[in-house]
């Protein structure tokens, strides 16, 4: 509650707008403006009647605070951090543990739930974290002075929370999302992805990050790993694992299938009526085995090339097959025995996926034949020094190395090591058989024999959600994890985990405002929206002896904002 304070200097009295907040259990002042002397004060109300002191960001922290507050994010953290913290502590005589230390006022569960609530609202590193919060209202919704919270803080209580803690952690933040929320739980998808970091090659102490293929074409970086399993509805993480950058798909699902299934037997109590769905960068035959060992029921893709008899046999009785209303597409379904186990398998054929196909295959063909033309000028002009052999086993590689490329390109390399010729030729006829026969071809495998053919397919399609949460978490502007300025594999992990955290309360809010009607999207479009729900301070003098009040208040919005305000807990 605002409230106007005089204050002497030098002699003179000035008015400023005062806060009163909580720092360590006692009340403190907190200016919020300067308002000058009462004659200043008086000149610029002359004939206005009020003053409008200060205007903030108030919509999107709001909600998001408000979220964080009602799942009991900050006790949890500090709950659970009693005996596992970070930094030793000794029982009381009582044999209880006390809490860590408060640093600026706040608990580590608080620092904690402030970075992810930033994460979400406005991308930005620890350093750049106040100067962005002193444009919005989470000052004075978490009680802190803003200026404390410098990226020393952030490391600090960052620090408190150890690696193996964060496991519990979210297990018992996600167990109050998926009951308060009543979150479906029968068909969860997993997938993983890196994301590039600037850490410098030069850094030891941070094991994590490694050189690898990164899914953004920056291999010239290091990289962190992240795998996550989401609920096929809003796509809301309910578990997720940081990794080394390194570290394959394949490899990285294999390790992770043990914490997956305590994780979900820690939620749901029984496997019997829940599908798990993972594609096919994801598949082994190992892993295939642990997966059925595990008890999930599944539905996973299968690579074209592991299966080439399957999808021979399939094109010659692919139907039409309805998916919904609007689509169409070929397919084919039977069982086969893959892996020394009787599977249900539907093959189809998937237009969108055909054409990006052809159009990298396409761009591999222009690259190699700019390639190749190189090549033949060289030879021909007798500068090449190397021996037949290496380069046959060069263009060998170069072919080999992107896919379809061998089968679509021919060439013959002529003479002898002193007078080399090389010539090629694009094969449009081998373009259209692989065209006809292979590109575009999804293979479907599951152990829900009883499901249609229909129903496997769009609970494969539900993948894609899992990948939207990636491309959330890649957003430059809200719930990003880079950019990543972390010395050690303990400070990557928690600060992935508050990205994830921040992703999570994202989500749910936009799961929210979608049940009383918003029209919103996508999660970014909605915090966009509500960020532009502010929050102002008027100064007010009222009655005969024109006595100064203070008030806050909502400022006009368009009529969606209004009615989502009071069921997102944005309030005065």
């Amino acid at each position: 509650m605002a409230s106007l304070q005089r204050t002497r200097v030098k002699g003179h009295s000035y008015w400023r707008i005062v806060e009163s907040r909580r720092v360590n259990g006692k009340p403190r002042p907190f200016p919020v403006a300067y308002l000058g002397r009462a004659d200043d004060i008086l000149a610029r109300l002359q004939g206005a009647g009020e003053l409008r002191v200060r205007s903030l960001s108030h919509g999107a922290v709001g909600a998001l605070w408000t979220l964080a507050k009602e799942l009991g994010i900050a006790g949890i953290i500090d709950r659970l951090l009693r005996t596992t913290g970070r930094r030793a502590r000794k029982p009381t005589e009582a044999g209880k543990y006390l809490p860590p230390k408060k640093r600026d006022g706040l608990s580590v569960g608080e620092s904690l739930t402030l970075a992810a609530v930033g994460r979400a609202a406005h991308s930005t590193s620890k350093r750049g974290f106040s100067s962005w919060a002193e444009t919005t209202t989470l000052g004075g919704l978490a009680s802190v002075e803003l200026q404390r919270l410098d990226s020393q803080h952030f490391w600090d209580q960052m620090d408190q929370l150890p690696v193996e803690g964060i496991e519990a952690i979210e297990r018992e933040i996600v167990a109050e999302v998926v009951k308060k929320y009543e979150l479906p739980l029968d068909t969860l998808l997993y997938d993983g992805t890196n994301f590039f970091t600037f850490i410098a090659t030069t850094n030891k102490r941070a094991t994590l990050p490694l050189r690898g293929h990164n899914k953004q074409k920056r291999d010239d970086l290091r990289q962190v790993s992240v795998a996550m399993l989401c609920t096929r509805q809003h796509g809301i993480p309910i578990w997720h694992q940081t990794y080394a950058g390194n570290v394959s798909d394949a490899r990285s699902f294999d390790a992770a299938l043990p914490s997956i299934r305590e994780r979900l037997l820690q939620l749901k109590g029984s496997l019997d009526d829940l599908t798990l769905v993972f594609d096919k960068g994801n598949v082994s035959k190992a892993n295939q085995r642990h997966v059925d060992e595990s008890n999930f029921h599944y539905v996973t893709g299968l690579t074209v090339a592991s299966q080439k008899k399957l999808v021979q046999d399939a094109n010659s009785k692919m139907s039409p097959l309805g998916i919904n209303e609007d689509e169409t597409v070929p397919a084919y379904r039977t069982k086969r025995l893959i892996w020394g186990k009787k599977r249900t398998v539907v093959v189809l054929v998937s237009e969108r996926l055909r054409d990006g196909q052809m159009r990298g295959v396409l761009q591999h063909v222009s690259s190699a034949e700019k390639w190749l033309s190189k090549l033949a000028d060289t030879l021909k002009r007798g500068k090449q020094r190397r021996s037949r052999d290496e380069i046959e086993r060069d263009i060998q590689k170069r072919l080999l190395g992107r896919q379809h490329l061998k089968q679509v390109i021919d060439y013959e390399l002529t003479g002898t090591d002193s007078g080399l010729t090389l010539s090629y030729r694009f094969n449009s006829e081998a373009l259209r058989q692989l065209t006809d026969e292979t590109l575009g071809r999804l293979v479907l495998a599951t152990d829900r024999h009883e499901w249609s053919t229909q129903e496997i397919i769009r609970c494969y399609r539900n993948q894609s959600a899992v990948e939207a949460v990636f491309a959330h978490l890649k957003d430059p502007e809200h719930v990003t994890l880079r950019p990543q300025f972390h010395w050690t594999d303990q400070k990557l992990m928690v600060h992935v985990f508050t990205c994830v955290l921040g992703h999570i309360l994202a989500s749910i809010l936009l799961l929210k405002a979608r049940r009383v009607g918003a029209t919103s999207k996508t999660q970014e479009h909605l915090l966009d929206e509500l960020a532009k729900v502010r929050l102002t301070t008027i100064l007010r003098f009222v009655g005969a002896k024109r006595k100064p009040t203070i008030s806050t208040q909502l400022e006009d919005s368009t009529p969606e904002l209004a009615a989502l305000a009071i069921p997102l807990g944005i309030t005065c």
